[in-house]
């Protein structure tokens, strides 16, 4: 992933309540250019706080050191997270941050949404390699909720699940359907979901989700 130039960061977060009670740190080459209203550190921060409890879930606290790395910043289309677009057109920039320490890496993706001066409003989106936009992933989450809270509660888990990555199956084209696997867990059990996008003639996207063995 094209890496954007920024200034290294590298420095403890001991602030917030989410934070104050775990060793967590941020670093990597953070998009100076987006932190309009507020500093780099204050961003970075505020994208920490934001991925915490999700990240909590995924590798839970093991008394190893938490970092989280920024590994990359593209202006990307706002419906296909594949296609690179220019800043100065229609998008969305989205960061990717790995998750590192206590038990396996994990890749987070937030959403940045520029406001001119103001602080950028952030959004996490789901975690792993998907390439659907916010809108579609938050069409494609209600369905896999449904579907993994369902097996949940059949099964006795009372708890919510949460998803835990995601990764292509099928290689998405213009126009054409394609797949991907997403990780829901709950109880501490991660059941794997097939989800299907295929374009319609009316110009939406019909999302289709089943188990994937």
């Amino acid at each position: 992933m094209k890496r954007t130039i920024a200034a290294f960061l590298a420095f403890l977060l001991a602030s917030g309540a989410a934070l104050a009670d775990e060793n967590v740190s941020i670093r990597g080459n953070f998009p100076q250019q987006l932190a309009r209203g507020e500093t780099t550190p204050q961003m970075a921060n505020r994208i920490a706080v934001l991925l915490i409890n999700l990240d909590r879930m995924v590798a839970p606290p093991c008394g190893m050191k938490r970092i989280f790395e920024f590994a990359g910043a593209d202006h990307v289309d706002a419906e296909d997270l594949s296609v690179r677009t220019d800043p100065a057109q229609p998008g969305v920039w989205r960061l990717v941050v790995i998750g590192n320490g206590c038990w396996s890496d994990r890749v987070h993706n937030v959403f940045v949404y520029p406001r001119g001066n103001q602080p950028a409003e952030l959004r996490l989106g789901v975690p792993g390699r998907t390439v659907a936009g916010p809108r579609l992933q938050q069409q494609a989450m209600q369905l896999v909720f449904r579907e993994a809270n369902g097996i949940a509660i059949r099964s006795g888990c009372d708890e919510g699940a949460y998803i835990a990555d995601s990764s292509v199956r099928k290689v998405r084209r213009p126009g054409q359907p394609w797949e991907e696997v997403w990780a829901a867990t709950a109880c501490e059990v991660k059941r794997k979901f097939l989800v299907m996008y295929t374009p319609e003639a009316s110009g939406k996207m019909r999302i289709g989700v089943g188990l994937f063995d």
